[in-house]
Parts: C-alpha cells; structure tokens; sequence
C-alpha cells in the first residue's frame, strides 16, 4: 500500500510539473519568444503566406531540425505558444521517464527517482533553450540504447544507435556530444579487450562520419550567409564552478536551491545507499557530467552557455550511481521514511517556486500582452529593452526578447531577431540583414536612428523603468510618438513628417 501511494504521488508531481508552464501565458523563458518568432517566420515561408518572403530563406542545415519539424505541425492546430507548451510538457514528462528507465537499467534505488524531477526546470529553462529541452529524453535514449549495445553488441543493436545518433546530431548538437561522450566511455569500460573494444566502437565511428559531413556541409551553407564572427571563439570560465548546484534548479542563486541541493545530494547516503565501485559503466554518466560541468568552455561552437546548461544532468546522473545499499540500509524504517519525507518535500517546494514565479510572471507580463493585442499585425517592430528584469520571476534578463511575442502572435516582425544567428532554422538573407545585431538588446543606449535604419520600423517597443532616455531618437526627421504606455512598457509610433522643421525629441501622446 505504501509503495503505491509513493507512486501515486511520484506520477502527480510529474504532472504538476509538466503543467507548470501553462500557469502564464508565455512562460518565463528568455530565448523561448524568438523560438516562437522562428516557429511563425517558418510556416509563413512554407506556404507562402509571408509579407516578409523577400528577406528570409529556410536554413536547411539547422542543428534545431527536430525542434521544428515537431512544433511545426502542432502550430497548425494550436496558436504559437500553445504548440511550444504541449512540446514542453511532454519533453519534461519523457525527461523524467527517461531517467527512470536508466535508473532501472543501471538497478540504481526506486526511492531516489524524486531526484529527477527539478532538473528540467534549471540553468536551460530559463534561458528558453528551446530545443536543447526538446532534445534531453532523446540523448537519455541514446545513453540507454549505447550501453545495452556495449553489454549485447548485437548488429541490430548497433544500428539503432548509429540511426538514433544521426536524429541526436539533427536535433541539438551540444546534446548530441554529450551522449556520444557517455557512449564512448560506456562501450569503453565494459569492453573485455581491445580488440572487442575497437569493434565495438563502430556505430560511433560512423557517427563521426556523420558529424564530419555534417560540419563540412553546414560550413559551406553559412558561407552563403556572410556572417561574421563577432565573439571569441572560445569562452573560458576560470574557477571552481560552484554555482552548478543551483543551476541544476535556475538561473540564479536562492537559499532553497541551497538547502534543497545539499539535500538532494545527501540523501542516498542518509537512506543506507552507497556508490558500487565495482561496477564502473554505472559511474561513466556522471563522470562525463562532471568534467563536462568542470571543465568545459562557456562559449563554444558559436553557442553561449555551454556547461551550464547540463546541470540538468547533476542530479540525475549522480542517482544512477547508488546501487549497492549498505548493511545498515534496512535499519530504522522511521529514519528512511524522514529522509523520503524531507526528499520529497524539497521537490515539492522547488516546484512550488517555480509554480508561483510562473504565475506571478504571467500577471507582470500582461501589459505587454494587451498593448500587441491592440497594435496593428503584421507590422515591423524594434525593441529597446531598457529594464530586462522581472521581479516576478527575479530574472534580471527574461524581457530581453519578450516583445518578440508581437511576431510570433501577430506576424509581424521583430528586430533584433534570432534570424541573425547562425543556427536557426530561418535566416536573413544576405541583402537584407539589418544593422540591428545581437548586441543591441543588451545595450540599448546605442542605439542610432540613421545607423541602425530607424525609419524601417513602424512601431518600437520600450521598457524602462521612469523616463525614456533622452536623445533615444535623435537623428530621426520627424520624433516617433508614443501611442500606449502600461507598467514599464512603451510602444511608440514612426510619424510622417509635417511641414516645416521637425521636433527635436519624441513626443509623447495620452496612453489610449
């Protein structure tokens, strides 16, 4: 009885958690909104109902190639951010199931599957990775499908994971070499010799195959695209990486990612469990976890953040390894039942935060909302986002692309936009980038009306907290005029010019 209503509970806070971001309109994800932009820009374009078709075309070599290929279909039934949710939702469910079939395959303890339930929520949720989300059951898959291969390397079982690998190298890149990392050293530490390891390595040779032809081919696609690098190459962060125990919950330090991390991490030993050294393909996941975590660059491969978006892999990788209890693991049932008690408790309260911040966030973000809903669609909009941060959800950089929403939700198109960069699934074409480049949104106060071609745009989106900066359109013939103001938010309006000399600043108009 007991043990069922421990599954009770286990499966409805999985369900709270795959619901957790339908508690807002648009969840509090930073990239999540060009995600959706990226996700409208593509039907457009497919079906030939895009006002912009001039300025874009289809990047075929995108590593995001899964992402899309399954929101894509949903958003025919679905608006934008409703397709992006249900894709979410099923991604943390199929997460969270993957990490159990692991924790079965490698006979890790039943009871420390709680520790899997937050991860999802960490350092890349609230980024809005997107499809990296999208792409963890699958890598999880691969891990499982790699190592049954490395104990049975059947053929069949071969090129399975050779076919799984070539949808993982399509569907994130990142996620894609971790798994095949985790693969290597699985096949590795359960080969019986040499030789047998060298056999064994042939699905992952072809893999790398693949992933050659792959890199030569997308460099010869962004070659017609002209984009210059405009950040190192590589990014280290040098130090003791301390903070990936509360990536592995957000995005930034709180005392209950703390005391819910020690706890985590405490309790398979104050449950009797101990780490089976003598059965090391169990301890290969979170080995490569580790360095991955310690040593890896931040930026890479033209991608920012790059370690700390595996934290969601910490705590998972660290339960997989406790398979062997100790003598005293049968000792007082009423200690083991704290431990279990006080474990779940600490998953239900980190939910809980991110329940309220997501509730709260949809309630803060309103103002923006209601304003796109009473602008004209299909409109070009800039963004000069002043005030990144939420006090609902206490992420200094969650509306950096918020005002993307008006073009993922209303088919206009918002600058700067995620079809500058170099992996997205829809690209400016050459001709037609603007000026406006990725480091706008984090510096808004460069921005230049003549420089940055402000008459392009009809409608410009302003967050600031107080007063909108002086001489913000300077150079402008004719000042834009406000047209509504809610909360932090400000739309203004590109004016014709009357006659005679134009004003010398913007003009400021009744909210309507």
């Amino acid at each position: 009885m007991r043990d069922q209503l421990s599954r009770l509970l286990f499966a409805l806070t999985v369900f709270w958690g795959a619901a957790i971001v339908w508690l807002a309109p648009h969840p509090p994800m930073i990239d999540l909104p060009q995600h959706a932009g990226q996700l409208a820009l593509l039907k457009q374009l497919l079906f030939g109902q895009s006002p912009w078709a001039d300025l874009f075309q289809v990047n075929l070599f995108t590593p995001y190639m899964l992402g899309f290929a399954l929101a894509l279909p949903l958003s025919f039934v679905l608006p934008v951010a409703a397709a992006l949710k249900v894709l979410l939702s099923l991604a943390y469910v199929a997460f969270v199931f993957a990490c159990v079939a692991l924790r079965r395959h490698f006979g890790a303890d039943a009871r420390l599957d709680w520790l899997f339930l937050t991860g999802f929520f960490g350092f890349a949720f609230k980024w809005g990775f997107f499809t990296f989300l999208l792409t963890l059951p699958f890598g999880l898959f691969f891990i499982l499908l790699a190592d049954r291969y490395a104990i049975e390397g059947s053929l069949r079982r071969g090129f399975m994971l050779a076919a799984t690998g070539v949808v993982l190298l399509a569907s994130h890149g990142l996620v894609f070499l971790f798994s095949c990392m985790v693969a290597t050293a699985l096949i590795t530490v359960r080969s019986r010799s040499i030789r047998s390891w060298i056999i064994a390595l042939w699905p992952l040779a072809l893999l790398g195959l693949a992933l050659i032809a792959y890199f030569f081919a997308r460099g010869q696609a962004e070659a017609a695209f002209g984009v210059e690098r405009t950040v190192p190459s590589v990014m280290w962060q040098i130090g003791i990486r301390h903070e990936v125990l509360y990536y592995a919950f957000g995005k930034q330090w709180t005392p209950l990612f703390t005391v819910a991390g020690v706890l985590m991490l405490a309790a398979p030993w104050l449950l009797g469990l101990r780490i089976d050294f003598g059965q090391p393909a169990r301890l290969v996941p979170f080995g490569v976890a580790a360095i991955v975590l310690s040593f890896v660059p931040s930026f890479m491969f033209e991608t920012s953040f790059v370690y700390q978006r595996f934290a969601v892999f910490l705590f998972p990788t660290y339960a997989w390894m406790f398979t062997q209890p100790t003598l005293n693991a049968q000792g007082p049932a009423q200690a083991r039942t704290a431990v279990k008690a006080l474990l779940i408790a600490a998953c239900w309260a980190v939910l809980a935060l991110n329940s309220m911040r997501t509730w709260e966030f949809g309630k803060e973000a309103t103002d923006f909302d209601q304003m796109a809903a009473r602008l004209q669609p299909g409109q070009r909009a800039l963004a000069l986002i002043f005030d990144r941060g939420s006090q609902a959800d206490e992420n200094a950089a969650i509306y950096v692309h918020y005002a993307s929403w008006y073009q993922a939700e209303y088919g206009g198109l918002v600058d700067f936009n995620f079809a500058w960069v170099q992996p997205q699934i829809v690209r400016y074409r050459v001709a037609a980038r603007p000026p406006v480049m990725m480091n706008l949104p984090f510096r808004p106060q460069n921005f230049d009306w003549v420089k940055h071609k402000g008459e392009d745009y009809r409608y410009i989106f302003v967050r600031v907290k107080g007063d909108v900066p002086q001489n913000i359109f300077k150079g402008a013939p004719c000042a834009p005029k406000m047209l509504m103001e809610r909360g932090m938010w400000q739309v203004f309006e590109r004016q014709a010019c009357p006659a005679g000399p134009p004003p010398a600043a913007a003009t400021r108009a009744a909210p309507r």
